[in-house]
């Protein structure tokens, strides 16, 4: 496990989980905060501006989790951008999602807005989306223990919401 900027807990590949101890940090500012999920209707998204992508490359999640805080303006938290951290929103938009009308349509984002608060108490997995039929880890998990609510809301069931979420053009309607 590394450190995020702001000594928030952090592993490579569980962004979901990286989202949701951030969505706490008193240091992330007093503002509204909400969790995005982001995926495309085909289960995956073309992202760029992410460290995992050669430079001016893009790369296909399945789906990627990230931060927005509004204050003063609204800021997104990316663990995994080459952009900084915290980013204008607008400039975080425009940038990770820069060729979006250059791919499928079923590769554009989709967007599901979550209060903070509610990803906080709901969030609840197994974290068996990361594991091979062999039951082998596809990446190495966090060492801390996996966010767990009785009857909360799985990563899995988030996704099929983000699939049908807001596009491109409408999150940014709703965020100015």
């Amino acid at each position: 496990m590394k450190a995020s900027p702001l000594d928030s807990p952090y592993q490579a590949f569980w962004c979901e989980e990286n989202i949701w101890h951030l969505a706490a940090a008193p240091l992330i500012g007093v503002g509204e905060r909400y969790v995005l999920i982001i995926t495309g209707t085909s289960g995956h998204v073309a992202c760029w501006e992410q460290q995992l992508a050669p430079p001016g490359q893009v790369i296909a999640w399945d789906y990627h989790v990230v931060l927005a805080v509004r204050d003063a303006g609204w800021v997104i938290w990316d663990f995994d951008t080459r952009l900084g951290c915290p980013v204008p929103m607008q400039t975080w938009l425009s940038h990770t999602f820069s060729g979006r009308t250059r791919v499928a349509t079923d590769y554009q984002p989709r967007f599901l807005m979550i209060p903070a608060h509610e990803y906080r108490a709901q969030f609840t997995t197994d974290r068996a989306h990361m594991r091979d039929p062999d039951g082998n880890w596809l990446q190495p998990p966090p060492d801390w223990p996996a966010p767990q609510v009785p009857n909360g809301v799985s990563l899995q069931a988030y996704l099929q919401n983000a699939r049908a979420g807001l596009t491109y053009e409408q999150l940014e309607t709703k965020i100015n």
